[in-house]
C-alpha cells in the first residue's frame, strides 16, 4: 500500500464515525502509456516511437499529478500505472466492506475519459463480465477482476457467515444503466424485458422508460423503484450479476475500441434483521461507473453535424449534459455551504433534470462513504481530457464525508409502507385504464414491482428458522 500524504494517517484503511473529514475523496488512477493501444492511445505508441518527452508526471509517494505543465496536489492517492486490480481493491475495499457490514451505505466512482481505465478499475477488461456470468471462473477471483466483482464476492461470503451465527440477514443486487430513454434494467432476463416492452410498447415517459426502472425526487434521499433485486446467497450467485453486467450497451468510438456509452450503476443492498426487536437495518453499497467525460467532436468526429435520429449521438449529448450537471451540483453544494445564511438548511438535488445526479446525493452531502477514482491517460491526445477529469476530482475532493450507520426501522412500519404504496400505485394503475403513455404509469407499475420485492424480502427474513 502506497502512503497517504495527510498527516502520515491512512484515512482510505480507517474508518472512524469521528473523523469528519474522511480524505479519500479523490484518488487519482494512472493508465499505463498505450494501454489497449486505440484511439488517443495511438498518440502514445507515435510519442514513443519519436522520442516525445511524456507531457503527463506522477508522483505516487507525494500524491501528485503533472499534466502538461500542470501539477494537481489535491489527491489524497495517486495510483501508479503498476499498480495491480489486487493492490488496488486490498488498499482501498476492505474497510468499505466492513462500514457496508455495519450498516453504512458506501458509493464508489470512476469518472474520466472514454478508454481513461474507469471500466477496467471498476469491473475489468472488456469481455471479462461476460466470461465470468458465463462460468468461465467459477467462484474464483480472477486476477482481472475490478473493484466490483471482487467487493461483490468478499460480500457474499461474509453474509453467509453472518447467516452462519445468530444474524438473519439477506443480500440483493442490481444492475441498472441510466441512458438517454431512461433507465434500463440489466438483470432483467430476455424474455421479461420483451414481454415488458409489448405491454408498454417501450415508451418513454417522464424521464424513464417503461421496461425499466423510474427515479422518484420526492423522498430523501430520492430512490429508484422497480429494480429487479437479485438475492444472492452464495458466490454461484454472482455470475447473473456479471451476465447482467455484460449486457451494457458498449459501442466503438474514436477514443477507445470498446466505449461505455452509458452510466452504469451496481448496487448492493444488506437488510439485517433483529429477532427481538423486529427490526430491519438497510445499507447500500452504490458502485458507479460513469460514461466518458470527453466532448461530442472526439468521440464522434472533429466535424461532427448533430444528426437527432442518430441514437448513439443523442445518448452522447445527454451523458455529457448529465455530468455537466454533476459538476455544477458539486460546485453549487460548496457554494451553499459557504453562506452563515444557509447554516442548518439541507441542500436538496431535486431541481437537476437528469437521475445521475440525486442518485449520488449521499456522496455530496456527506451520509456515504464515498471514493471517486479519476482516472486518466498518458497520450499526447487526452491531455486535455485528462485535465479536464483531474478538475472535476479536485471540485469533488473539497466535499467533505461524515458517514454514519443506518437507523434500523420497525418491520411493521415498512410492511405498512410497502403495502399501501402498492394499493394506491395499484389504484392510479386502474384508473389509467390502459393508456400506456400516461406520465406517471411507468412509477406506478415500478412501484408495484418494488413493493411485491420488498415485501417478499421481509417475509424471508422473519421466517422462524428450524
Amino acid at each position: 500500500m502506497w502512503p497517504s500524504k495527510h498527516s502520515g494517517v491512512d484515512t482510505c484503511s480507517t474508518f472512524n464515525n469521528d473523523n469528519k473529514a474522511i480524505l479519500c475523496l479523490g484518488v487519482v488512477r494512472v493508465k499505463p502509456l498505450g494501454a489497449g493501444a486505440g484511439g488517443g492511445e495511438a498518440s502514445s505508441v507515435q510519442a514513443i516511437d519519436e522520442g516525445v518527452t511524456q507531457t503527463v508526471a506522477f508522483d505516487a509517494e507525494r500524491a501528485r499529478v503533472t499534466v502538461d505543465g500542470r501539477e494537481f496536489t489535491y489527491p489524497s492517492h495517486v495510483i501508479a500505472p503498476d499498480m495491480s486490480q489486487e493492490q488496488l481493491y486490498d488498499a482501498f475495499m476492505p474497510p468499505r466492506v466492513t462500514q457496508f457490514l455495519e450498516g453504512v451505505d458506501v458509493n464508489i466512482m470512476a469518472y474520466g475519459q472514454t478508454g481513461s481505465g474507469k471500466t477496467h478499475t471498476m469491473f475489468g477488461p472488456p469481455g471479462i463480465m461476460a466470461e465470468a456470468g458465463a462460468g468461465k471462473f467459477g467462484d474464483d477471483v480472477n486476477p482481472n477482476y475490478g473493484l466490483f466483482p471482487r467487493g461483490l464476492l468478499d460480500v457474499v461470503n461474509a453474509v453467509a457467515e453472518l447467516n452462519r451465527g445468530d444474524k438473519r440477514a439477506v443480500l440483493t443486487a442490481s444492475v441498472v444503466e441510466l441512458g438517454m430513454v431512461g433507465n434500463v434494467d440489466l438483470l432483467l432476463s430476455a424474455a421479461e424485458m420483451k414481454a415488458r416492452s409489448k405491454n408498454n410498447h417501450g415508451t418513454w415517459v417522464n424521464g424513464a422508460v417503461s421496461l425499466g426502472v423510474a427515479l422518484d425526487k420526492a423522498p430523501d434521499p430520492p430512490r429508484l423503484y422497480g429494480m429487479t433485486e437479485l438475492t444472492l446467497e452464495s458466490p454461484s450467485d454472482t455470475m447473473a450479476v456479471f451476465a447482467g453486467l455484460a449486457t451494457r450497451n458498449t459501442a466503438a468510438t474514436l477514443m477507445n475500441d470498446s466505449s461505455s456509452r452509458s452510466h452504469c450503476m451496481a448496487f448492493l443492498t444488506l437488510r439485517v434483521y433483529d429477532p427481538g426487536a423486529d427490526t430491519v437495518r438497510t445499507s447500500r453499497f452504490q458502485f458507479v461507473d460513469l460514461a466518458g467525460c470527453e466532448r461530442m467532436e472526439d468521440a464522434h468526429g472533429q466535424h461532427i453535424t448533430m444528426d437527432w435520429s442518430d441514437p448513439s449521438q443523442l445518448t452522447g449529448l445527454m451523458t455529457n449534459f448529465s455530468l455537466l450537471m454533476l459538476s455544477a451540483c458539486v460546485r453549487e453544494l460548496l457554494e451553499f455551504r459557504k453562506k452563515k445564511s444557509n447554516a442548518g438548511k439541507k441542500f436538496s438535488t431535486r431541481l437537476y433534470m437528469v437521475d445521475l445526479v440525486p442518485l449520488l446525493q449521499k456522496s455530496m452531502t456527506g451520509e456515504a462513504s464515498t471514493a471517486c477514482f479519476v482516472n486518466i491517460s498518458q497520450a499526447p491526445k487526452n491531455l486535455i481530457h485528462s485535465k479536464f477529469a483531474l478538475d472535476f476530482g479536485e471540485t469533488f475532493s473539497k466535499l467533505t464525508l461524515n458517514p454514519k450507520p443506518t437507523r434500523p426501522q420497525a418491520c411493521v412500519k415498512i410492511v405498512k409502507a410497502a403495502e399501501a404504496l402498492k394499493a394506491e400505485a395499484t389504484k392510479a394503475l386502474n384508473r389509467a385504464n390502459g393508456k400506456k403513455n400516461d406520465r406517471f404509469v411507468t412509477m406506478r407499475q415500478a412501484q408495484v414491482r418494488d413493493c411485491d420485492q420488498i415485501l417478499a424480502i421481509l417475509n424471508t427474513l422473519r421466517e422462524v428458522r428450524t
